[in-house]
């Protein structure tokens, strides 16, 4: 199977997974079925739900196969139960009750369950966007890349737990910042700003009590930096918790690979460029190092640009370096070409992936597309 982009999808290519739509209404709608043959109103369908693109079947890929990271139903329920506290905490102007956290403990549990027998802990970003309710995803992706960095740390169940729960109601306090403040297109007044940068401290407010102490400071510091730079306190290095420091990697990596009102969503590879640049001033560098060993910078399926000029297809990835995966080379007359492991053969040390390759259509791209949406006329 390929992933390829909304703007490329053409009628007469079949799907090779289910689409499915998490919304506010409904949090597993299941709008395209594996098999189905896409027409122009499915293509409409799917670039009207802002959803990036789809996992289409290719002669020429078929071995390349794409698993969910979390099962679809343990995502939907944990979806509908975030959004109902979140909800709930809205309308009771900020409470939270015992009831609440054992209600978002259930959810850890089942997720720390899902991920620890994972046979590959590998975050495939593609898998959590095709979503109506930015909050809402955005809380259960910062539990789940939390818990996935805390495993790869080797933190007990205990702290995975901890660890998670301070993912969920991580933003919570932004359930009392106006909406127009929070979906601002241009930039913040320093009063508008000033609101933004109170949200940790509420949150952890409401939750006192409630909640360890450790969580409470995960919350409140999650937008610390270690230079000192970041809010509410501009703590720094040593004065900010350590599950802070986890969920300040997640947080920026799921927003910055979200599409939001003011900004749109950056390719894996070029957030954790940004990242990494980041070590040592807003990041924790251990934690990076751990981080990057749960994500792939190139998700399996993608199209890639080399450096030399070559178009190619992700097949698999290594956590020991996600940036140079195993890769299928595509021909310039879109024929499929031999495969390359830029980890580990010789001579493609230096050969690196510069870009990724949806906007090279000369190099190979528009044959692997036709061929694909020629598929329905050969079956």
């Amino acid at each position: 199977m390929l992933f390829i982009t909304n703007k490329h999808l053409k009628p007469g290519m079949i799907l090779a997974k289910d689409i499915v739509l998490y919304g506010n209404s409904n949090f597993n709608t299941l709008l395209l079925t594996k098999g189905q043959v896409l027409n122009n109103t499915f293509i409409k369908r799917i670039l009207y739900h802002n959803i990036e693109g789809a996992y289409i079947e290719s002669e020429a890929f078929a071995d390349i196969k794409v698993d969910s990271y979390i099962d679809d139903k343990l995502k939907a329920e944990s979806l509908t139960q975030i959004k109902d506290v979140y909800y709930n905490f809205q309308m009771s102007s900020g409470k939270i009750n015992a009831s609440t956290i054992k209600q978002m403990s259930s959810i850890v549990n089942d997720l720390i369950t899902e991920l620890l027998y994972k046979d590959d802990l590998t975050y495939n970003v593609i898998d959590f966007k095709n979503f109506d309710s930015y909050t809402f995803q955005h809380c259960l992706n910062v539990a789940i890349l939390s818990i996935s960095t805390g495993i790869s740390l080797g933190l007990s169940e205990s702290k995975l737990h901890d660890l998670g729960i301070s993912g969920l109601f991580h933003d919570i306090g932004k359930m009392s910042v106006p909406v127009e403040i929070l979906n601002k297109p241009g930039k913040l007044t320093e009063e508008e700003y000033e609101i933004i940068k109170a949200h940790p401290i509420n949150a952890a407010k409401q939750l006192q009590n409630l909640v360890s102490s450790d969580v409470l400071r995960a919350i409140e510091s999650h937008h610390e930096k270690l230079d000192g730079t970041g809010y509410p306190y501009g703590r720094t290095a040593n004065n900010i918790n350590y599950y802070a420091k986890i969920l300040a990697v997640c947080d920026v990596y799921d927003a910055l690979t979200s599409d939001r009102p003011y900004r749109k969503s950056a390719f894996p590879n070029e957030v954790i460029e940004y990242i990494m640049g980041c070590a040592d001033t807003h990041f924790d560098y251990e934690i990076l190092q751990h981080f990057i060993k749960i994500i792939v910078a190139y998700p399996i399926g993608t199209f890639v640009k080399l450096s030399n000029g070559k178009l190619a297809v992700v097949v698999k990835n290594y956590p020991e370096n996600i940036i140079r995966p195993l890769i299928r080379i595509v021909n310039s007359d879109g024929t499929v070409g031999e495969d390359v492991d830029l980890l580990y053969d010789k001579r493609y040390m230096n050969v690196t992936i510069v870009d990724m390759g949806y906007d090279y259509e000369g190099s190979g791209l528009a044959g692997v597309l036709k061929s694909s949406y020629d598929m329905k006329i050969k079956l």
